[in-house]
């Protein structure tokens, strides 16, 4: 199978038009949210990827194998591509040691352990938390008990248990280091 540049640059061109979609959507469209923009980035960069890989059976003359063979490299690799995308957002707006070392940073006379601590309860991050989850609908709450709203935050969190499974052997960070 000979490749052309569209097929091994297919991926690249879809992850491009998630990046432009992303922060077009977030700075241009009301109320769209930082996780929808990231969602809505995603497909459209998915849906160029496919339309891509169709232009090019269509218009090289492979065989249907090829075609599904490469089609589905093509969506793994973007699907990478963008979880990479997707945690490099994630990272610079919820990380706690980058908001503090940007704040240090901001700090002309420096913040002491007090301060920091104090901008950084556990109380209060839990609570901006579950208000995050009640806002978006993605956890409710019945009868002074909190359920699952809308499974696409379950979903997300199940596939990122399955991956640190299949890459790092373990569920979380904070399971006991197996020997």
């Amino acid at each position: 199978m000979e490749a052309s540049y569209l097929e091994v640059l297919s991926p690249v061109i879809g992850l491009v038009i998630n990046v432009l979609f992303q922060v077009l959507g977030f700075r241009y469209i009301a109320n769209i949210g930082l996780l929808k923009s990231i969602f809505l980035g995603f497909a459209v960069g998915l849906f160029s990827v496919i339309t891509l890989e169709a232009y090019g059976f269509f218009t090289m003359a492979k065989s249907t194998q090829d075609f599904i063979a490469l089609i589905i490299v093509n969506l793994v690799t973007y699907s990478a591509l963008g979880y990479c995308y997707f945690h490099f957002l994630n990272l610079g707006e919820t990380a706690r040691r980058i908001r503090i070392v940007r704040e240090l940073y901001d700090s002309e006379g420096g913040l002491s352990l007090e301060g920091i601590l104090e901008r950084y309860s556990a109380r209060d991050i839990v609570q901006k938390r579950f208000e995050r989850l009640l806002n978006n609908r993605q956890i409710i709450e019945k009868d002074g008990r909190y359920y699952i709203g809308s499974p696409v935050m379950l979903v997300m969190a199940n596939i990122m248990v399955a991956m640190k499974l299949l890459f790092l052997g373990k569920e979380s960070e904070f399971d006991f280091h197996r020997e």
